[in-house]
């Protein structure tokens, strides 16, 4: 499965963090990020895409990072067809530049459109699991032409 990844740091201005929910806890009790997926930047977060949607985005905030932490994202097909089974799609990193910094990582669709299945999208600081976002791809509208 082929798909290309876009990485970009963005302020996402009007994220509320009552939209993220689940998030790993370091050592000192606190959240290093809250992470949702949404078909755009704009969009309000969902767990639930089709085949025919071109991109799905993953938000993040921080909420505790230090100014050079790592954030790392991996995009992972945990069941799509018979026997597959946690297949990496695609990774990328960023910099935080502070505690509350943020940004998107937006995986575009492949050629021929998403396969059906389970996905998700882990977030690492460091090497440290702070996040994962699971979501399904289900089979897009069929229109029928006669």
């Amino acid at each position: 499965m082929k798909a290309a990844l876009l990485i970009v740091s963005v302020t996402l201005a009007g994220l509320v963090c009552g939209g993220f929910e689940g998030a790993a806890q370091s050592t000192n009790d606190k959240k290093l990020l809250h992470a949702v997926v949404a078909k755009s930047k704009d969009a309000p977060p969902t767990t639930k895409f089709t085949t025919d949607d071109s991109k799905i985005y993953a938000l993040w905030k921080g909420t505790s990072l230090k100014a050079g932490d790592k954030v790392h994202a991996i995009w992972i097909a945990e069941a799509f067809g018979p026997s597959s089974k946690d297949v990496r799609i695609r990774e990328g990193s960023v910099t935080a530049y502070k505690p509350d910094d943020d940004g998107v990582f937006a995986l575009a669709s492949p050629e021929g459109g998403w396969p059906t299945g389970r996905y998700r999208v882990e977030f690492y600081v460091g090497n440290k699991l702070a996040e994962a976002v699971r979501f399904t791809i289900e089979p897009g509208a069929t229109i029928e032409v006669r």
